[in-house]
C-alpha cells in the first residue's frame, strides 16, 4: 500500500535516490552533476526544513517520491548558503545554475514567499499520488504555518509537469522560453 508520511531522516538515502532518478540522465554518470542536483534540490529541504517535507512510501516503507516546501524565501535564502558553497566547489557553471534557481524564487518572493519541489519515481506517477502529495504539503503550509501562497519553477519544456501543476490549481505567472516556468497558487 502506498502512503504519504512525514519525512524522517531514515528516508534520506531513499529521497536522494528519487532525486537522482528523476534528474537529467547525466546526474547518474557525472559525479559533479549528481552532487549539484542533490545540493541544490534535495539536501537543503531534508536537513533544514524537514518539518515541511513529506514522502510517498511503498509497502516496504521505501520512499518512492517526495514533496518539499520552503516556508519563506528569507529563511531559505539564508540557510541555503552552505549548500551553495558546496556547489561552488563543483564549478562555475553549476554555481551559476544554482544561483539562478534561487534568484528565480527571489524575484517572486514578496507575493509568493513559500515554494515547493516534488519528484516521484516513474512507476508511482499517474495514479493521483502527486496530487495527494501537493495537497498534503499545501494544507500543512496553510493550516499549520499560515502560508498564504506558494510557488514553484518547472522546466519550460516539461509540458507534463506544467499540466500537472495546472490540474492542482497552479497558474503560470512567468515563462522563460529556454529555462523555467514560474507557477504559483494562492492557499
Amino acid at each position: 500500500m502506498i502512503t504519504i508520511k512525514n519525512y524522517e531522516p531514515k528516508y534520506f538515502d531513499d529521497v536522494r535516490q528519487v532525486c537522482i532518478n528523476t534528474a537529467p540522465p547525466e546526474a547518474k554518470t557525472n559525479s559533479a552533476m549528481h552532487d549539484f542536483i542533490l545540493f541544490t534540490f534535495c539536501d537543503y529541504y531534508c536537513e533544514q526544513e524537514p518539518e515541511n517535507a513529506f514522502v510517498l512510501v511503498d509497502e516496504n516503507d521505501v520512499a518512492q517520491g517526495y514533496v518539499f516546501g520552503a516556508r519563506d524565501f528569507r529563511t531559505y535564502s539564508k540557510n541555503i548558503k552552505p549548500y551553495l558553497a558546496k556547489v561552488k566547489k563543483l564549478g562555475k557553471n553549476y554555481y551559476r545554475d544554482a544561483v539562478l534557481e534561487i534568484l528565480g524564487h527571489a524575484v517572486f518572493s514578496l507575493k509568493y514567499p513559500a515554494h515547493l519541489h516534488i519528484d516521484i519515481n516513474e512507476p508511482f506517477r499517474g495514479s493521483g499520488n502527486g496530487s495527494k502529495m501537493i495537497s498534503t504539503l499545501t494544507e500543512h503550509m496553510k493550516n499549520d504555518l499560515g502560508v498564504k501562497s506558494i510557488m514553484l519553477i518547472v522546466g519550460s519544456s516539461n509540458t507534463r509537469g506544467i499540466n500537472f501543476y495546472k490540474k492542482n490549481g497552479f497558474k503560470i505567472i512567468c515563462a522563460f522560453k529556454n529555462t523555467g516556468t514560474v507557477m504559483a497558487k494562492e492557499l
